[in-house]
């Protein structure tokens, strides 16, 4: 496509002659009036509708500065990019949360292990100091038993009256004699049983507290080995949900940014619609304005086609960004022409394309030929094809 400023020059150096004539005297014709002026100096008519229709343009329009969108393009690149990592932000954050619950789930699980083992423990210590209890209570009664038991010894020792030979020998006869020893002999046997008994109940009790003792052992070092493994986890699920804020923090972060770039990319578009809207309607009243000055500069003028007056020509999509020969920013609606057959300004229909501004040219647009703007999805699809241009 080519700019506002190098058609101009272009045009000045293919009617070097009649140009430099009529730029002479470009202070007065714009000091005295440009129309009286212009056809004073008896340009040619091609050369004065097209000088006229330049400096209208360069007076009128407001172009679109390209910084425009190249600034759109490189904030929608942002963007694209910032939804990128959001979603991969999003993609982490809930993995962290996943791997913060399994940590926090194990420590729980430990948790409750130690609170059923350290239950455990009361339960022992308990049966320990019972047991400890009971064996001083069976260490007691067999003391007193053993006692018992010398005290009666020695009183067989000492007493003539109380001795068991001295009770057998005062049997009046045999047979009492034979029921004394049977009673000494049973006192004994009792004493025995009696001594036998408490000394198992000693080893029993003795037995158990080295059990409960071992038990106790057991789970101490359980509950170490639980305390052990808990406090691990724990550390992990702190550095865990160090990770989780990190990323929330990033994502929010994200989130903030990507935000305040929607927002200047709306705005910029906002500002490219409104330029495009003024150059639209800038463009339309110069190129009218300039079509009938021209007409009455000289009576040799071939007017354009007229309304309803339908061309066929040769079509050739393009996408590329950037400023048309009347200032306009390529865009949607944009199509590039020769001047000689369709007037830059005019608002035209297009088969299969749609309404249109005539607002480029090109050096390869020559005769019945025009580009049509695409976005470049759609411009490789449209290629190059006949159709039919109705100038309204």
């Amino acid at each position: 496509m080519l700019s506002f400023f190098p058609v101009f020059f272009a045009w000045e150096w293919g009617n070097a002659v009649p140009s430099l004539f009529c730029k002479r005297h470009l202070e007065d014709i714009i000091s005295a009036g440009f129309l009286n002026k212009f056809v004073k100096q008896r340009c040619s008519l091609p050369v004065s509708i097209l000088f006229f229709l330049t400096l209208s343009l360069s007076f009128f329009i407001i172009p679109s500065s390209p910084a425009a969108s190249d600034e759109l393009d490189s904030t929608n690149q942002q963007i694209g990019g910032l939804e990128n990592q959001s979603q991969q932000l999003d993609q982490n954050y809930r993995q962290a949360l996943t791997d913060l619950v399994s940590v926090d789930s194990k420590v729980n699980h430990y948790s409750s292990e130690i609170g059923s083992v350290q239950q455990r423990q009361v339960q022992v210590e308990a049966e320990v100091q019972a047991q400890q209890s009971r064996l001083a209570q069976v260490k007691q009664e067999l003391a007193d038993r053993q006692a018992v038991l010398a005290q009666r010894l020695r009183g067989t020792y000492k007493s003539d009256n109380s001795n068991y030979l001295g009770v057998v020998m005062d049997s009046e006869n045999f047979s009492e004699f034979l029921n004394r020893v049977d009673a000494i002999n049973k006192i004994a046997e009792s004493d025995q049983q009696l001594i036998n008994s408490i000394n198992d109940a000693k080893k029993s009790v003795e037995d158990n507290l080295g059990s409960l003792s071992a038990n106790e052992q057991e789970l101490n070092s359980l509950v170490q080995n639980l305390s052990s493994a808990r406090q691990g986890l724990v550390t992990a699920r702190q550095q865990q949900q160090s990770v989780v804020d990190t990323i929330q923090g990033r994502k929010q972060a994200n989130d903030a940014q990507l935000a305040q770039l929607q927002s200047q990319a709306a705005s910029i578009e906002a500002k490219m619609s409104q330029q495009q809207a003024q150059a639209a309607a800038a463009a339309s009243n110069a190129a009218g304005n300039a079509a009938g000055d021209g007409g009455s500069a000289a009576g040799n003028y071939s007017p354009p086609p007229a309304t309803g007056a339908s061309i066929t020509v040769v079509a050739t999509a393009y996408c590329m960004a950037g400023s048309t020969a009347t200032g306009m920013p390529a865009g949607p609606g944009i199509i590039a022409v020769d001047p000689n057959v369709i007037p830059l300004g005019s608002r035209v229909h297009v088969s299969g394309y749609g309404d249109a501004i005539a607002a480029d040219t090109g050096g390869a647009i020559v005769g019945n030929r025009i580009d049509v703007w695409l976005p470049c999805s759609q411009a490789y699809a449209w290629g190059t094809r006949t159709v039919t241009v109705t100038i309204y």
